[in-house]
This record gives structure tokens, C-alpha cells and sequence, in this order.
């Protein structure tokens, strides 16, 4: 009987007497399962990255002698099918991840593949001679007793994968808020948050997550036809290529009910971004202007309700804003290729706002605004862990400079202050952006000021806030010894 050790939620089981397998990789489960006699298989699973999976899959078939054949069928859109049929058929070698560079077992394959170490070389080419693998296009017309067996057997092993350690910090777990010019500084800055104060709780499937409710993110500058993809995302560029007309466009897509795409455009038998389109033209002032994607007939009911659903579109001084709901947001795998598609659709609807406009004969100098994500549940799942982990310790620093060669970088949009002392006073003149001044704040000493700024809220960023904290005290200790006070540079002691 097969009893698998690890995702048993995120399975579905048949013929307990079966030798058959099925890997439908992204396809769902249960659209396998409607098209096939249950005694035909033993368990049917899905496979989205073999990155992430296949050791997984591999510990699951150790323990489980009695799988002698797995079929591969589905959609395929991360290539985890062929890392998977290439194991078996190719073979692994020694060597290390991409990103992070941990010494692991590589599949032989174009596309990634990884087995921890912990799991012996003996074993994986015992598990490969034992299985045979057969990829089917269309499983509901396949003849299973034309499975052949293969000649060798193994016995049951067991090997199970170490937890991985993450320290958690004390803190708040709802509530949160990043912003970047791009994408990934600001996946960067997501995953740092959880995997420092994130609430570990279980899910409906079998794992746990680092979890946050309420994780606002926001895009600035990201260009949508130029994104900016490094080789450490969890998917690479064509693989966020091709997700794009699933979110832009009516996508319909054989073996899944719907897309976002189509839930846009069609799902609720009107194109309602197309309408949301128009009445933009009519009113550029408008706050009503709605994308729905949750379907209360069916979504509150059944399975397999849409995670994204909610857009919100607001015009304001020129420029085309888009907020984003997403209630259950897997933020390693899924954040990313989100953010780029959403970001492609923003720039859709202002492309066609703006011809829509100009055939008008209405001002149309929209420009491309803020990209606002609000993932209600912004949660990281415990198999991504370590390798989340990683990467912010590689790559966060660069992204994230508190002191950037351009000044514009981690600008603090509410603004700037100047300090000076004065007849016996430390004297804050407070800024806008532009360099307008807009008060003036006076204190004998760092601590009244530090007050005063406080209560006022002027200050957004936290290393903004340390900087003029410093300062204030720079400045008090001049005007105690008299000394001469320039901000930004030493006093001569």
C-alpha cells in the first residue's frame, strides 16, 4: 500500500494494490482522477518545480517499493516533467545548487533538479533500475496493462529530509510594508520579513509555513518591457514569459478551469478590462474603477478558488496606479511571477486607456504609476526555507544599500531635513522632496527633537530615521562644548 512520507494531503490515492504512479506535474490532481479507473494507479501527484520537488518525490518513492512504474502527463509549464523522466533515464552527478551553492545531487537534465546529499548514490540508482517511465499525452485513452515491469526490485528505504533551522524574531506578524523600483528588491525585502517574523502554522496540505497577514508591497519603477529578471528568481525568463498572457490576456489553458486572464475577461461573461478601460476615459477622477476575480456562487463552496482577487485602478496627478488583492500569496514560488504579470497588465490598460483617449480627443499623458500588492496571507512554505534563507544572505545587501552611489535611491518620500544650530537652539528645517521648506522645528537638545519628529511622523525609512538620529545627537554635543556643527561631517573634538 502506498504511504507516502511527505505532502499525503496534496495526493490522491486509488488501488492500494497498484504499482502505477502518476506525475501530472501542473495539472490538478482531480482532473486526472475524473478521466481514469481508480484501479489503475496507486497515487496520482503533482510536480511544479523539480528544484523544490524532486527530492521530495524521490524520499516518497524510497519508502514505497511497491511503485514499479510512473507515468508523467500534464502541463508541463516549468519543465519539472522532463527533469523528472531525465533522472531516470540520464541519470545524476555530484555537484551544487545554482543560487546558493549547496553541494547537492543534479539530475542530468537542461532544466534544475536537486537531492539533498543525505540521500546515499546507491540508493537513487537502485530507485532508477527499479522504476520504469513512461510519459503519456493523454492518460484517459492509455492502456495500462501495457506497462511493462522492470527486472530489478528494491526494498523499502527510508530517508527523512532535516529540518530546516530558521530563527525567529519577535514581532508583529500582520502588518507589514516594502517598497522598490523593482520586482526583486522587493521579493527580497518580502522574504526577509517573513523569514524573520513570520508565525509558523500548519496548512491545509501537509507542511508548514512562515506566514504574515497583510504584507503590503510596492513596485515602483519596474519597466514593463524591459523586466528586470536575475538568474537566483525561482523561475527564469521564459518562464515569466510565457506566464504573461495568462494574466494579460483571455488565456484558456486544457487542464485547468480558469486563468486569471480569463476570469477578467470572460469568466463572468462581460471583459471587464475592457470596461474598466472605458470608464476610465469617462472619468479620469474616478475611485470606482473595479476588476473582480472571486466568484461567490462557487468560490465560497468548492476547491480551487483564485488566490489573486481584486484589482483597483486609480488615476491620480497623471499617472495609472494598481492595487492588487491577493488572499493566499505563496511568496518564494509564486511573488515574482505575480508581480511581472501584473505589471504587464498595468501597462496593457494604460496603453489602451491612452488610445482610447487620443481617439477622444481627451488629454491622454497618462504615465505608468505604482504597482500596490496587498497579500492577505504572505506566507513562505518550510521546504523553501533554507534556500529563501540563502538567498536573502547573497543578494539582499546589494539591493538594499542604505547608502547608494545614486541619491535618488531609498529617498525618503516624506521628505528631508536640515539642521543647523541657532542662538542656542538646534534648529530642524524640514523638506519636501522637491527641497521646499515646510517647517521649522526647534529643541534645545536631541531628545526634544527626536520627540517633536516623532509626533509628527515625518519620518518613513528606518535607516532615515537613524541618520537623523545620529545627527540630532552630533548636533547637541557641538552646542554643549561649542564647537562649530556642519550635518554630515565630523566634529573637530
Amino acid at each position: 500500500m502506498f504511504n507516502p512520507m511527505y505532502k499525503k494531503s496534496r495526493l490522491i490515492t486509488g488501488n492500494p494494490e497498484s504499482n502505477v504512479a502518476i506525475c501530472c506535474l501542473w495539472t490538478k490532481c482531480s482532473k486526472i482522477a475524473e478521466k481514469i479507473d481508480k484501479n489503475n494507479y496507486a497515487v496520482i501527484g503533482q510536480l511544479f518545480s523539480a528544484e523544490r520537488g524532486l527530492d521530495l518525490l524521490v524520499r516518497n518513492l524510497l519508502s514505497n517499493p511497491n511503485i514499479t512504474n510512473i507515468i508523467i502527463t500534464g502541463t508541463d509549464f516549468s519543465k519539472s516533467g522532463v527533469v523528472l523522466k531525465d533522472f531516470f533515464e540520464k541519470g545524476f552527478e555530484k555537484g551544487e545548487t545554482k543560487v546558493t551553492k549547496k553541494p547537492a545531487w543534479i539530475a542530468k537534465s537542461e532544466y534544475p533538479g536537486y537531492i539533498d546529499l543525505d540521500v546515499p548514490e546507491d540508493a537513487l540508482n537502485t530507485l532508477r533500475e527499479s522504476i520504469n517511465v513512461t510519459v503519456v499525452a493523454d492518460v484517459s485513452s492509455f492502456d495500462f496493462s501495457s506497462l511493462k515491469q522492470p527486472e530489478k526490485k528494491r526494498e523499502k528505504k527510508v530517508f527523512e529530509k532535516k529540518e530546516d533551522e530558521i530563527k525567529h524574531y519577535p514581532g508583529s506578524d500582520i502588518g507589514y510594508f516594502v517598497q522598490h523600483k523593482n520586482v526583486v528588491g522587493a521579493w527580497l525585502q518580502i522574504l526577509d520579513t517573513i523569514l524573520k517574523f513570520g508565525k509558523i502554522s500548519g496548512t491545509h496540505y501537509d507542511d508548514n509555513q512562515k506566514e504574515i497577514m497583510n504584507l503590503i508591497s510596492v513596485i515602483t519603477d519596474e519597466d514593463p518591457y524591459s523586466f528586470h529578471i536575475t538568474d537566483f528568481l525561482p523561475e527564469n525568463e521564459q518562464h515569466i514569459k510565457d506566464y504573461l498572457p495568462k494574466i494579460t490576456t483571455d488565456f484558456k489553458e486544457e487542464g485547468t478551469s480558469y486563468t486569471y486572464g480569463s476570469r477578467m475577461r470572460s469568466w463572468f461573461g462581460v471583459d471587464q478590462v475592457k470596461e474598466a478601460i472605458k470608464k476610465l476615459a469617462r472619468s479620469q477622477e474616478s475611485r470606482a474603477v473595479v476588476i473582480n476575480l472571486w466568484d461567490s456562487k462557487g468560490d465560497l463552496t468548492i476547491g480551487g478558488s483564485p488566490c489573486l482577487n481584486h484589482i483597483w485602478l486609480r488615476i491620480k496627478d497623471g499617472k495609472l496606479h494598481m492595487t492588487c488583492t491577493i488572499r493566499s500569496n505563496d511568496m518564494f514560488g509564486a511573488y515574482p511571477e505575480n508581480a511581472f504579470g501584473l505589471r504587464s497588465l498595468q501597462e496593457v490598460i494604460r496603453k489602451e486607456l491612452v488610445e482610447t483617449l487620443e481617439k477622444e480627443n481627451k488629454e491622454h499623458d497618462i504615465k505608468l504609476g505604482h504597482l500596490i500588492i496587498n497579500s492577505q496571507s504572505a506566507h513562505i512554505y518550510d521546504d523553501c526555507w533554507e534556500r529563501a534563507q540563502q538567498i536573502v544572505d547573497m543578494y539582499y545587501d546589494k539591493y538594499m544599500s542604505m547608502h547608494p552611489t545614486d541619491p535618488t535611491e531609498n529617498q525618503d518620500p516624506r521628505g528631508s531635513f536640515q539642521i543647523e544650530l541657532d542662538n542656542g537652539e538646534i534648529v530642524v528645517n524640514y523638506l519636501s522632496t522637491d527641497g521646499t521648506e515646510i517647517k521649522k522645528l526647534r529643541g534645545k537638545n536631541a531628545a526634544e527633537l527626536r520627540d517633536i519628529i516623532a509626533r509628527e511622523n515625518i519620518i518613513s525609512l528606518l535607516a532615515h530615521a537613524i541618520d537623523i538620529g545620529m545627527e540630532l545627537q552630533k548636533a547637541e554635543i557641538a552646542l554643549k562644548s561649542k564647537k562649530e556643527y556642519n550635518q554630515d561631517q565630523n566634529i573637530d573634538l
